[in-house]
C-alpha cells in the first residue's frame, strides 16, 4: 500500500524562490488563518510552521483533515473553487510565517512566467485527494484500534522516510495522542484505549508527548492489516 501521512511538508518548494511577489505575514500559535465562510482571495505559503485544516460536525469532536507544514500551500481549493464550505476553517498549530500571493498574482504573472508553481500546486492536491480516499475507506472499513494501528504505521513511516524500520522503533513524537484523536475524528480516550491495548500485546513501550517506542513495528503493522512492506 502507498503510504500516506495526513501531514504535508516540501511539496511546493520552488514557491519559496517568488516571496517577493508576495505578502509576508507573521501568525502566533493558535490564529484563525482561513475562515471557509467565505472563499479566498488567494493562496498562502508556509516559509515557517504548520496549520490544522480543522471539520467541526455537529456532533462528536472536532476533526483534523490534514496538516500543513513549511514549504507548502494552503487556500487554494477555496480560492479556486465555487461556493462555501464553511464547516471547516484553517488554524495555526505553530507559529507561522506565512506568505500571501493574491487571486490575480497567481492567475496571471505566475502562470505565465512560472508554470513550474501551478505544478507543484497540483501535485500537492493530488497528495490531498489521495490522503482523503484512504481516510474514507479506512472510515467505512475498519474499526477504531485498527484505525490507530495504520495511523501509527503511517506516522512512523512519515517520520522515517522509505526505509523499512526494523522490529524496533523509536522516534521523536511531534504528533501526540491527542493530535490522533483529531486526525482520527475520535475522542481521545479512544486512542489511550487502543495506545494501553497495545502495550498489554508488547507491540508499544511507550507513546508520550516526547517520544514513541515500538517493541514491535512488524506486529503493528499485522494488526493495522498490513504486511511489513505495505
Amino acid at each position: 500500500m502507498q503510504f500516506e501521512f495526513p501531514v504535508f511538508e516540501n511539496l511546493c518548494p520552488s514557491w519559496d524562490r517568488a516571496t517577493h511577489l508576495a505578502t509576508r505575514q507573521v501568525h502566533p500559535k493558535g490564529s484563525l488563518l482561513l475562515d471557509m465562510e467565505a472563499p479566498a482571495e488567494g493562496v498562502f505559503y508556509i516559509k515557517e510552521g504548520q496549520v490544522d485544516t480543522v471539520l467541526y460536525t455537529l456532533h462528536g469532536p472536532e476533526k483534523v483533515l490534514y496538516c500543513v507544514g513549511r514549504g507548502c500551500l494552503f487556500g487554494e481549493a477555496s480560492c479556486f473553487s465555487t461556493g462555501v464550505t464553511g464547516e471547516a476553517t484553517v488554524w495555526a498549530r505553530t507559529p507561522c510565517i506565512i506568505y500571501f500571493f493574491r487571486k490575480e498574482t497567481v492567475e496571471g504573472l505566475i502562470a505565465r512566467q512560472h508554470p513550474e508553481l501551478l505544478l507543484e500546486m497540483i501535485g500537492m492536491l493530488g497528495h490531498i485527494v489521495r490522503m482523503y480516499g484512504i481516510s474514507l475507506r479506512d472510515s467505512l472499513s475498519q474499526d477504531y484500534f485498527v484505525r490507530v494501528c495504520r495511523i501509527l504505521v503511517y506516522f512512523v513511516r512519515w517520520k522515517l522516510g522509505p526505509q523499512v524500520p526494523g522490529s524496533q522503533v523509536l522516534i521523536q513524537s511531534d504528533v501526540t495522542q491527542s493530535d490522533l484523536a483529531k486526525l482520527l475524528g475520535v475522542h481521545r480516550v479512544t486512542v489511550t484505549k487502543a495506545v494501553g491495548r497495545l502495550k498489554e500485546l508488547g507491540i508499544i513501550n511507550h507513546f508520550t508527548k516526547s517520544e514513541l517506542d515500538i517493541a514491535d513495528f512488524q506486529g503493528l503493522c499485522r494488526l493495522g492489516g498490513q504486511g511489513r512492506h505495505a
